[in-house]
């Protein structure tokens, strides 16, 4: 053993203490014992990297060190119950061995019986859709088989269970748009930048919408455009702005002009978390608790993003939008186009070709989160980055120095309606996030750990009385 020059031992799961007693011989040179559940003291051979020796302790729960990236000391208990199973005599045992059979049948004659409605059900879509007539008035709507898009088949089929509660996608017509926003009356214009139009609409139910008509340049070809919106009307959750339907028309006597897109967007009349942030009055509701609530929501919206693999997004106070109950929803989330480089995305008509140049567009979303974090915790924007590089050196040293430093830092407005330990972890979190390497930053997973023991801490604070009811509000609720 006293050859032994390299132990990797990384990401294993182990758990328990150390041994104090347990000595290092000279040709060892590497030891990695980080992403475990290791607790107690380290071996003084093992505390610091000494000579040529690097030790690598991190996401652990040790003790004697001064590495800051050490998880709390509960994450790393987790002992099970050992429950003795009821002992059955042979009658029972019998009686179960015949329910199990039982059910097994029963549950083959179920999947087939889905399989047999599966199979009708799409037999009768697809006679549906042959005979549909996709025309209105001297437009024609393009219809095209849809190929399959790398995006599309990325949205995981438990997250669609997020969209539940929102309208279903829809296909509209021209004629339903006219009707919308009454003959895009400019009186109903809410916004105009370089691609088209905004307007505010209501639909034939009475729901109140956004309706953005935008002018495409020709080499948008509506087999891309549907095959794009086709991506977009996959992605429902709770903390996205919502993309309820489209309409793609063409001038039928001149298919080769300029087409236009009517995207149909949720409206979230409530305002920016921007505006919130600007406007006294409305952040003074933006207490602790509210403000978890707002950030885990973002953190959430980035998380189903990630998983369906869009990156790259526009994240900023700007574009996270708040609703009534001030659930965040993010508006400018990012889809390139599958056609030729330079062409603007539909969702918000902006160039996004160079997004996929980026080395790790993930990790930029996790920075862009990071800023979002700390303008959140100082309850106001930041103007540049030279002001942001400050702001992180001045939340670092005040975790090394004193709780009352910290608590300084933050907006005024939220003093007396947080737990310190619940304060701590967000900003630690908060400045890992802003590492100038990217291989450093964590992972959106790693971030929503830290932001639920926050939210943990801070629900027990509450719950000693610390906190009036009004302003807590039951957070697990909200998530």
């Amino acid at each position: 053993m006293s050859s032994i020059r390299y132990i990797n031992l990384g990401k294993n799961q182990f758990s328990g203490a150390l041994a104090a007693n347990v000595s290092c011989n000279g040709n060892l040179g590497f030891v990695d014992i980080s992403n475990n559940l290791l607790i107690g003291r380290l071996p003084s051979c093992l505390g610091s990297n000494m000579g040529s020796k690097r030790v690598n302790i991190m996401w652990n729960c040790l003790l004697n060190t001064t590495s800051k990236y050490q998880r709390p000391y509960s994450f790393c208990q987790k002992d099970a119950l050992a429950v003795k199973p009821p002992v059955r005599n042979q009658k029972e045992q019998s009686t179960l061995k015949l329910g199990i059979v039982l059910g097994i049948i029963g549950g083959i004659v179920a999947i087939l019986g889905v399989l047999g409605i599966l199979v009708l059900a799409i037999f009768r879509m697809l006679q549906r859709r042959r005979g549909s007539d996709y025309r209105c008035n001297s437009f024609a709507i393009e219809k095209n088989p849809i190929r399959s898009s790398p995006i599309g088949r990325h949205v995981p089929q438990p997250m669609r269970m997020a969209s539940l509660g929102l309208p279903p996608y829809h296909v509209f017509t021209l004629e339903e748009m006219e009707d919308a926003t009454n003959n895009f009356d400019p009186t109903n214009l809410v916004g105009e930048g370089e691609q088209g139009q905004l307007y505010k609409g209501w639909l034939r139910d009475g729901s109140v919408v956004l309706v953005k008509c935008l002018k495409l340049k020709q080499k948008h070809s509506p087999q891309a455009l549907q095959q794009h919106m086709e991506v977009i009307s996959k992605l429902r959750h709770r903390h996205l702005v919502s993309v309820l339907g489209h309409c793609i028309v063409t001038y039928q006597d001149h298919p080769n002009t300029a087409s236009t897109v009517f995207i149909v967007l949720e409206n979230v009349a409530n305002g920016s978390l921007k505006d919130h942030l600007m406007d006294w009055r409305k952040r003074e509701v933006l207490k602790w608790p509210q403000r978890m609530a707002v950030t885990m929501g973002i953190a959430r919206g980035i998380q189903y993003l990630h998983t369906g693999g869009v990156h790259g997004n526009d994240l900023k106070i700007d574009t996270v939008l708040l609703d009534d109950s001030l659930s965040a929803k993010i508006s400018n989330y990012n889809i390139n186009l599958p056609s030729k480089v330079g062409a603007e995305s539909p969702l918000h008509g902006q160039d996004t070709s160079n997004n996929q140049t980026r080395e790790n567009p993930e990790k930029e979303d996790i920075y862009r989160l990071g800023v979002i974090l700390i303008e959140v915790l100082i309850g106001k924007p930041i103007n540049s980055q030279s002001e942001l590089d400050d702001l992180k050196f001045q939340l670092e040293r005040s975790l090394a120095e004193s709780p009352s430093k910290l608590r300084d830092l933050i907006d005024p407005s939220m003093r007396g309606t947080f737990a310190y330990e619940s304060l701590k972890t967000v900003v630690q979190i908060t400045v890992n996030c802003l590492c100038k390497d990217p291989l450093g930053r964590p992972t959106v997973e790693d971030v929503l750990w830290h932001m639920q023991y926050s939210v943990q801490v801070q629900e027990g604070w509450t719950s000693s009385g610390n906190l009036s009811g009004n302003l807590s509000g039951n957070l697990s609720s909200k998530f």
